[in-house]
C-alpha cells in the first residue's frame, strides 16, 4: 500500500519488551529449541491497523549446534491479556495473526530480489554456523491485516518448533519433522544487535 509506515519496534532482551526506539544496552535471552520459547510484547496506546508483511530481524547464536530452525508468530492479546485466536491457513480457528520461520544456515540473502518488508532467500547453499558466532537473520512473516485497540497487545513469540504445533497430512506444518533443535538458542539484542520487528502501519 501507498500508504503504509514502516516502523521498528526494537527488542528488549532483558525484559522481554518490543520498545519504539534503541535498546542502547545490548542484553541476551535463550531458549531451549525442544521445549521453550521466548516472547516480546508491545502495548499500543491508540488504535492502530497493521497490514501487509512484517519482518523480522533477529540477532541468533547457536550454542552446541551448528545449525538453528527458528520459528516465528505474531499473536494479539487483548486488553485482558489474552490471546485472540484466528483463523490460521484456512485449517485452525485458533492460529496466531501470522507466522514465519527460517533455518540459520539459509540467512544468505538476494538482495536485488528483497524488499524492505520483504526478504528473498535463494536458498542455494547452506552457511552453517561456528561455535560462539553471532548472525544477523532476516525472516518473512506472511501477511496479514489487522487492528489493535488502545491497551491491546503485539506479542512476538519465537521458538525452535513449529507453529501449530499439529498439522494436516499435506498442510505445510505437518511438514518439518527433521528440525535442527539441538543445544541452546540465544536471542542478542541491543547495542550494536539491532534485532527489530518490522511493522507495516496504516495511518
Amino acid at each position: 500500500m501507498d500508504r503504509t509506515e514502516f516502523h521498528r519496534l526494537y527488542l528488549d532482551a532483558a525484559r522481554h519488551k518490543l520498545r519504539d526506539k534503541p535498546v542502547t544496552t545490548a542484553a541476551e535471552t535463550h531458549y531451549d529449541p525442544r521445549t521453550e520459547c521466548a516472547t516480546f510484547d508491545y502495548k499500543f496506546d491508540r488504535s492502530t491497523e497493521l497490514t501487509g508483511h512484517m519482518k523480522l530481524r533477529l540477532w541468533v547464536e547457536a550454542v552446541g549446534s551448528d545449525d538453528m530452525d527458528v520459528f516465528v508468530a505474531i499473536q494479539k492479546l487483548n486488553r485482558d491479556g489474552v490471546p485472540v485466536p484466528f483463523v490460521s491457513s484456512a485449517t485452525y480457528q485458533d492460529g496466531p495473526v501470522a507466522l514465519g520461520w527460517l533455518r540459520a544456515s539459509h540467512r544468505e540473502l538476494d538482495v536485488t530480489r528483497s524488499r524492505t518488508e520483504q526478504p528473498f532467500h535463494p536458498h542455494t547453499r547452506e552457511q552453517r554456523l561456528s561455535p560462539g558466532e553471532r548472525v544477523a537473520l532476516e525472516i518473512e512473516i506472511w501477511p496479514a491485516s489487522i487492528r489493535f485497540l488502545g491497551r491491546e497487545k503485539l506479542r512476538l513469540l519465537i521458538q525452535g518448533r513449529a507453529l501449530p504445533k499439529r498439522g494436516l497430512p499435506n498442510a505445510p506444518f505437518a511438514r518439518r519433522q527433521a528440525t535442527r533443535d539441538a543445544g541452546l538458542h540465544v536471542i542478542h539484542a541491543g547495542g550494536m544487535y539491532d534485532s527489530h520487528l518490522l511493522i507495516p502501519v496504516i495511518p
